[in-house]
């Protein structure tokens, strides 16, 4: 099927939410110019993402990098798309293609902004006990997670979550986001935004709570917020030491995939 530019727009991004939010623009035939995978796309399904390389190239859609995008722009090779989506990405944009778009760039963010910019949000989240959390639709900016808000959208976290839960509440949540403000656009609707009130908090998560160590003088609440914040099948599971030696914490379901010795006492 050839490409049928219906609307204008670039999509860069991936995984489950990329995926989705880009098979909703196709079912409507509206097909982008190009689209920009994650670079650890394989272009292959995994046992957690579906590959939204594969997608395009079923599709039969232009696939590039964010470097060549950026060199297409420089030499001007490429006309400038209305809006430019990014979905799911895990890239930093440069500037150029920040401003690139005639509308901006609309990201999908896992908290509840300006709250918990960065990296590792949902996990963050469960780490310091939050109730709740999110996801905001926002414009993306040269600041990390600081552009003007389009919509947000909040939801609970449960006494029980872990963070695979909450990042499949999220990728629901985000895709309910994503149709709405797709739609908007698809309609030549103006796509409302407001700037944040008051002073935009200057952390940045960078990595995991403890970079994924659970630290024995903890309480008990915060070993506990911190396991189920860590636990996120198919990665690696938390972390705990006993002198030098690393050792890793997993669920009883994890065990009994394995092939492991009884114990011989």
């Amino acid at each position: 099927m050839k490409n049928k530019h219906i609307k204008n727009y670039i999509f860069i991004g991936g995984k489950n939410l990329g995926v989705k939010s880009l098979e909703f623009m196709i079912k409507k035939k509206i097909y982008p110019k190009i689209v920009i995978p994650n670079k650890d796309d394989l272009g292959k399904d995994n046992v957690f993402n579906k590959s939204i390389k594969k997608f395009a190239r079923e599709k039969k859609i232009k696939i590039t990098s964010i470097k060549n995008l950026s060199k297409l722009i420089k030499k001007r090779k490429i006309t400038k798309p209305d809006i430019i989506f990014c979905i799911g990405s895990t890239q930093i944009l440069p500037k150029n293609i920040l401003k690139f778009s005639q509308k901006g760039i609309v990201n999908i963010h896992p908290s509840l902004l300006p709250k918990y910019r960065g990296r590792y949000s949902l996990v963050h989240a469960i780490f310091n006990g939050e109730k709740n959390t999110g996801a905001t639709a926002h414009f993306l900016s040269n600041k990390i997670d600081s552009g003007k808000l389009i919509l947000k959208k909040k939801f609970k976290i449960d006494h029980s979550d872990t963070a695979k839960d909450l990042y499949e509440k999220f990728t629901k949540t985000g895709f309910l986001i994503f149709k709405v403000i797709a739609n908007r656009w698809i309609k030549d609707k103006k796509i409302k935004s407001y700037s944040y009130k008051g002073k935009i908090p200057s952390y940045i998560n960078k990595n995991l709570p403890n970079s994924g160590i659970l630290n024995w003088n903890w309480n008990t609440k915060q070993i506990y917020n911190f396991l189920r914040a860590v636990m996120h099948e198919p990665f690696l599971p938390p972390a705990i030491y006993i002198g030098k030696n690393k050792y890793y914490l997993c669920k009883e379901d994890q065990i009994k995939k394995e092939k492991f010795l009884k114990s011989p006492l």
